[in-house]
């Protein structure tokens, strides 16, 4: 059932939160087994929807007779065979999707109705004079659609559901000719990409298809993997393995935000929180001690490496065709899903890091967060080597993570300071 050459692809525990987490699509799952009749039944009715949809929707299949499945199924409450469940953009406190039962008919033509029902409208309408104030609000980057229609299609806003949370869409209606002129658009529609949120003059025009798979990829590739021309492995600078201290916004960009947006995995960064005064010898001591303790937690991770497969199987799905695998030539140091760094409780980064994710004043103290997912979790318990690797494999899985609010900003570096005597 839904085999290599299907439009359906199969979930395990293994990929099944990394793959729903990699998307705001409408996604479908059915849940079944292949002894039922039903089941049989629904399957080309299944394959017919999850090809209709494409660039629209996502449909998966999790076989509940397989018996590593089996939590998996109960997970979601699968009393019977087939179970379809469709989740929708919407999070849980934990930055999971939220899942609801599909009542409709089985049928192709219903199933993709629904689907594209549920499509939701993550391009944000502007007008031509908020253009660069859109580009540089945030720190993601951004791809704009110039348009003389009142509302986005479907195309476009299945790309935006793709595209969730890793780049930010938007649409102009009918833009003025000097925004034309500027962007070198010389009909419409036309789609332009901003790479960077800190320069809006860097634009660029998208000159292919109007089809979901080329368009996607042309988003990811000049927005977020924007790879440098390849160097031999000699002359690349290898991944930094050390635990690196958080002064600046551009340190959190470098050790956090960058690696997170550029993975091919969910990148998790620890970062520890202590109080240190160099010039009394105890604090330095302290302090010694914490990274050591950091330094071991990075050393002795345990979470999934970057290059296993998330797939038991040679089935992947429209995300991997829009990445692409570019392992086979790929000379780079692997990049761990961890990184891990401190900061000065004492300066103002510290304080401003402690107040954005609601830390105590107990120290030494750490969070976990997700740039991708934009999720956090304090650090609770003896900062110890295993206390803190169980804890950092907890969050990876999103237990106890919770959405952040607001952006992942501090401000620049700041002397650590004292109160006045």
């Amino acid at each position: 059932m839904f085999d290599g050459d299907s439009a359906v692809r199969q979930l395990t525990p293994t990929n099944f939160d990394l793959v729903l987490e990699r998307t705001s699509q409408p996604t479908f799952v059915k849940f079944y087994a292949p002894w039922c009749g039903h089941c049989q039944t629904l399957e080309p009715e299944y394959e017919r929807a999850a090809t209709r949809t494409h660039g629209v929707a996502k449909f998966y299949a999790v076989n509940c007779d397989v018996e590593s499945n089996r939590g998996l199924c109960a997970r979601y409450n699968v009393q019977g065979f087939p179970t379809l469940k469709v989740f929708t953009e919407k999070r849980t406190k934990r930055g999971s999707r939220r899942a609801v039962d599909y009542q409709g008919a089985r049928k192709a033509s219903a199933m993709a109705k629904y689907a594209r029902s549920m499509l939701p409208s993550l391009s944000t309408k502007l007008s031509a004079d908020g253009l660069d104030t859109f580009v540089t609000g945030t720190q993601l980057p951004k791809a704009v659609l110039l348009t003389e229609r009142s509302k986005p299609g479907d195309l476009w806003r299945g790309v935006a559901a793709h595209f969730d949370r890793k780049v930010q869409l938007a649409h102009i209606v009918n833009p003025d000719s000097a925004t034309l002129e500027r962007l070198g658009v010389d009909k419409l529609p036309a789609i332009v990409v901003f790479p960077e949120h800190t320069d809006p003059s860097v634009a660029e025009l998208y000159t292919g298809e109007s089809k979901y798979l080329p368009l996607a990829k042309f988003i990811h590739a000049t927005a977020i993997a924007r790879k440098p021309v390849r160097q031999s492995k000699a002359q690349t600078n290898p991944v930094a393995l050390d635990v690196q201290q958080i002064e600046t916004q551009a340190d959190l960009e470098r050790v956090c935000i960058s690696p997170a947006r550029n993975s091919p995995v969910p990148i998790l960064c620890v970062i520890g929180i202590v109080a240190l005064e160099p010039e009394f010898e105890e604090s330095r001591a302290e302090h010694a001690q914490v990274v050591t303790v950091l330094e071991s937690v990075l050393s002795g991770q345990r979470l999934r490496s970057p290059h296993a497969p998330t797939q038991p199987n040679s089935n992947s799905d429209d995300y991997d065709e829009v990445e692409g695998d570019s392992s086979a030539d790929d000379t780079s140091e692997p990049s761990p899903p961890l990184r891990v760094a401190w900061v000065n409780a004492l300066s103002a980064a510290g304080q401003q890091v402690r107040a954005m994710f609601g830390l105590s004043d107990d120290l030494p103290t750490a969070v976990a967060v997700s740039p991708r997912k934009h999720a956090a979790a304090p650090y609770h318990g003896a900062f110890t080597r295993a206390n803190m690797l169980d804890w950092a494999d907890q969050c990876y899985e999103g237990r106890g993570m919770r959405r952040i609010a607001g952006e992942l900003i501090i401000s620049g570096k700041q002397e650590a300071g004292h109160d006045e005597l």
